[in-house]
Parts: C-alpha cells; structure tokens; sequence
C-alpha cells in the first residue's frame, strides 16, 4: 500500500487516459494525507489537478532505469500500467517480443515473420540456463528439456 511518503515531488505516477490507456505525469508538489488533490505536470508541459482520495492515489511508475526489464518481476511497481508500459517498450520500440514474467514467458504477436528462429538461434540457447540470454521460447524449452532429464 502506498504512503504519503512515496507521493512526492520528481516522482511520477499513471492515470487513465481515454486514448492512451495510461498517461504518465509527474508529481509537482507533496501530497499529504487530507488532499483532494494530486498536481502533476504532464509530459507535454500541462499542468493538472488530479482528484485524489488516500484509498485511490493513482499507480506510481517505475525509475527510468527499469525501462524495458526483460522480466516483468524485477519491476519496482508491478501493475496494469507497469506491466503495459513495459511491454510497449519491448516490443514496440526494441522489437523484442518476448519478456519473463518470472517463469512465465510473455509473447507478443507481431503479426509477421521474425528471423529469430533459425538453427543459430536453437544452438545460442541449447545448454544455457534460463535467464542467462534474452526471453525466447528456446530458453523455455531448454529448461523444460534440462528438468525433464533431471
């Protein structure tokens, strides 16, 4: 449960947004237990008032170096909008389509043919431990292949 504390200046959050699901804004002054509002400043330089209750301060969002994780649990914050962002990111920006979320392998459709199923790529996971090289269904299938002859 977040706490006053964790809402203050510099730090950013996400709140809905009708087009882009969640928007991102950073909080332009302290909020303390009692305010009915939020004021944050948005990406574009808008100013807002964010009404807020201390049962539903909007989701803070992770520090800039977490961008991109290759596994959703080593996010700070993980919730919808984490989740989400992080996703977009891998995909969309870095063309990645896949991304651990712990044991779990999270794939994106991209909807077209990716070189990234060759013979090269089969031999570059075989023998590797999970977590060792990018998400892949490779890694996943070594690892079950590796625990299944255990």
């Amino acid at each position: 449960r977040a706490t006053s504390a964790t809402y203050t200046t510099y730090n950013r959050v996400w709140i809905p947004d009708p087009e882009e699901v969640w928007k991102s804004a950073e909080i332009a002054k302290d909020y303390k237990i009692g305010d009915k509002v939020l004021q944050l400043l948005l990406e574009d330089g808008t100013e807002l008032d964010y009404s807020v209750d201390p049962e539903s301060l909007p989701p803070l969002r992770n520090p800039d170096i977490l961008v991109g994780e290759n596994d959703l649990t080593a996010l700070s914050y993980l919730h919808e909008p984490a989740v989400l962002h992080n996703l977009r990111i891998r995909f969309a920006e870095s063309k990645l389509i896949y991304t651990y979320s712990g044991i779990i392998l999270v794939a994106m459709n991209p909807y077209k043919q990716l070189p990234i199923y060759g013979d090269a790529i089969i031999h570059a996971y075989s023998g590797q431990n999970m977590g060792d090289m990018d998400p892949h269904i490779f890694a996943v299938a070594e690892e079950a292949y590796k625990q299944m002859a255990r």
